[in-house]
């Protein structure tokens, strides 16, 4: 299994917000992408931090129990209680906050933890498809499930990317936890810098088709900020090698 993340600016934006971690601990793939929120100085913060937590605290329980919903679940705690913790103690860190996607891979079953608007896909390497398996917490999504909007109408909806859930907001969050059987799939994580300025049929082209990982990576946040690059731009891919 090859697993890559890469982590850009964009055009716009003067800090990078997002973060990200991608690798084999032991037996088991974990990648993690978080997209901070709460000015350019907080959302730095919230997102690494979130994610060293998160890490850290899953490498912990990992050593114990190989309960991978309960670990998931765990580290969102931990992650959530520590930048909520930060925000309450620091007056310039007040509101700040992340979103979050992770996902365990380990032999044939995947598990999936999500907050916010970062997504997780599966995309089908032989029948060139893309298939988004989390669902965004977030003002346009509230308004597809309830009619107000068609999928195709919250693309250029003005406050698609005003998000209803994120880590450190509030004292406890709930994550949408995933799980299921793995057939071999290419798995992407990124946050909303790369799916808004990518063509879902450019992303499967690209990461299908380049063998080198680093190029295929290179060519992703090349690409988003060719299409204009408005955010900052976070993908990490995992595939087996063939």
């Amino acid at each position: 299994m090859d697993i890559k993340g890469v982590t850009n600016a964009g055009l716009k934006r003067k800090t990078n917000q997002d973060y990200f971690f991608a690798d084999k601990i032991g037996d088991v793939y974990l990648a993690v992408v978080c997209d901070g929120i709460g000015g350019a100085h907080g959302g730095n913060i919230a997102s690494e931090e979130s994610v060293k937590i998160f890490v850290a605290t899953f490498e912990e329980l990992l050593a114990f129990t190989s309960d991978y919903k309960s670990i998931l679940l765990t580290a969102v705690g931990k992650a959530n209680d520590g930048i909520y913790s930060m925000s309450q103690e620091q007056p310039d860190l007040k509101g700040m906050g992340t979103t979050l996607v992770a996902c365990v891979l380990h032999g044939d079953k995947y598990y999936i933890a999500n907050i916010g608007d970062s997504r997780l896909y599966l995309i089908d390497r032989k029948k060139l498809k893309m298939r988004q398996m989390t669902k965004d917490h977030s003002l346009v999504q509230n308004m597809v499930d309830s009619g107000e909007l068609t999928p195709k109408e919250a693309e250029k909806y003005p406050g698609k990317n005003i998000i209803t859930r994120a880590i450190g907001l509030d004292a406890t969050v709930e994550a949408d936890i995933y799980e299921g059987d793995y057939k071999g799939e290419l798995i992407l994580l990124c946050s909303d810098g790369l799916y808004d300025f990518m063509k879902k049929e450019d992303i499967v082209k690209i990461t299908t088709s380049y063998v080198d990982m680093d190029v295929c990576m290179d060519e992703l946040i090349h690409t988003a900020n060719e299409n204009g690059g408005g955010d900052n731009i976070t993908a990490v891919v995992m595939r087996p090698k063939k």
